[in-house]
């Protein structure tokens, strides 16, 4: 199941409102902004520059779940500061300077961080040499990206001319935008199963995720990384959210709701399966290029025939590129229902876990999912079961 995932932005904004209601601290300012030659064991440093003559006090913040802990108030002296600390993990800091209430949130590990401060605080920077940084700065370089790209989104359907259709059209967009990030997710865990950073983004993202694919991506970690605490609270619960799972499939036969799908059929409008609530749909992802889809058809063609009448719908989910293959290929085998859906960049196949087809699943008259990946003869007996209802 997909689900909205948290931002970057909006724990930034989360961390300004925190820091705006915190009474901060009297800490003796640090003089000494020196750095040592080498570093500990577990020590980090962070060296800041600014290009600002008048910024004269840093606050340095650690940031927990959400709470903020002022940790050091430090000088800004000459344009530049340094703070150093220990980390025995990697964590998250923010800092503020002087009156301002907002913050810019970086990560530390034991390395050396350089941090340069902008004017407008959101536009600083760090770098680091170290390798979970830049796997941190991967991630936070495509995340800020994904924001970026549902900022634009919201601006682009304010236009009075979209006024009518903004409303789908933009629900439709940030729905496949979502589908877009989830999958760099789950690619980034696998890449970065070995980084001490991952464990961020699996904690960040977790209830985006079924708990099938929070179960295959805790899989995926190496044995250090199972090891650390984040990660091991986050497995007893995925152990939880299986018992249940595997109660409630003992007690009673559940049928997931069917999620959101729709596409462009043969005449460019949009075809949805909630359009088709009431009847029992056979959700079939196939496409003209595909050998064994095409050999299957003429059977579709004797159920649908066979069935319609009592209210079977066939909705063809094809996974063809482009439209002169699909329609010559629906002429041909003589598929003459008029629910067709094309899914070219395969959207809706990744939201159903679709990895190969053909691939043949049965909803329900309510919309839930009754049958996976069915076929054969146990298709017609299911879908004669279902009509019955």
């Amino acid at each position: 199941m997909l689900k909205k995932l948290p931002h970057f932005l909006v724990l930034s904004l989360l961390l300004l409102a925190l820091s705006s209601c915190e009474k901060e601290k009297s800490i003796t300012v640090n003089e000494n902004n020196k750095a040592p030659e080498a570093l500990l064991a577990n020590e980090f440093v962070v060296r800041g520059t600014t290009f600002n003559n008048h910024l004269n006090t840093a606050y340095i913040y650690k940031v927990e779940s959400d709470t903020l802990t002022l940790m050091d108030t430090i000088s800004i002296k000459e344009k530049a500061f340094t703070y150093k600390g220990i980390s025995n993990q990697p964590e998250f800091y923010a800092i503020k300077v002087d009156e301002s209430d907002v913050m810019y949130k970086f990560l530390v590990d034991a390395s050396e961080i350089n941090m340069f401060l902008n004017t407008n605080l959101f536009l600083s920077s760090t770098s680091s040499n170290s390798d979970t940084q830049k796997v941190y700065f991967d991630y936070k370089s495509k995340m800020d990206d994904f924001d970026y790209k549902e900022r634009a989104l919201f601006l682009k359907y304010k236009s009075p001319q979209t006024a009518n259709k903004r409303t789908s059209i933009l629900n439709t967009d940030l729905e496949n935008l979502q589908i877009e990030k989830i999958t760099f997710v789950m690619e980034f865990i696998a890449a970065n199963n070995n980084s001490h950073f991952t464990p961020f983004v699996l904690k960040e993202n977790y209830h985006s995720f079924s708990t099938e694919n929070l179960r295959k991506l805790h899989d995926t970690l190496t044995d250090e990384i199972k090891n650390v605490a984040a990660i091991k609270l986050i497995h007893k619960d995925i152990i939880s959210l299986e018992e249940k799972e595997l109660q409630r499939s003992k007690t009673e036969t559940y049928r997931p709701m069917a999620y959101t799908l729709s596409g462009p059929n043969t005449n460019g409008q949009t075809m949805s399966l909630a359009s088709l609530k009431g009847k029992v749909v056979l959700v079939d992802f196939w496409a003209s290029w595909c050998a064994p889809c095409r050999a299957t058809n003429p059977n579709l063609v004797q159920l649908y025939n066979k069935y319609k009448d009592r209210g079977l719908v066939i909705l063809s989910v094809s996974e063809d590129k482009g439209s002169p293959e699909w329609l010559r290929a629906i002429e041909t085998d003589k598929l003459t229902w008029n629910t067709h859906i094309l899914d070219k960049n395969k959207t809706i196949a990744f939201r159903y876990g679709v990895e190969s087809i053909p691939y043949k699943m049965l909803v329900d008259k309510q919309g839930r999912i009754a049958s996976g990946k069915i076929s054969g003869s146990t298709l017609e007996n299911r879908i004669k079961e279902l009509l019955n209802e």
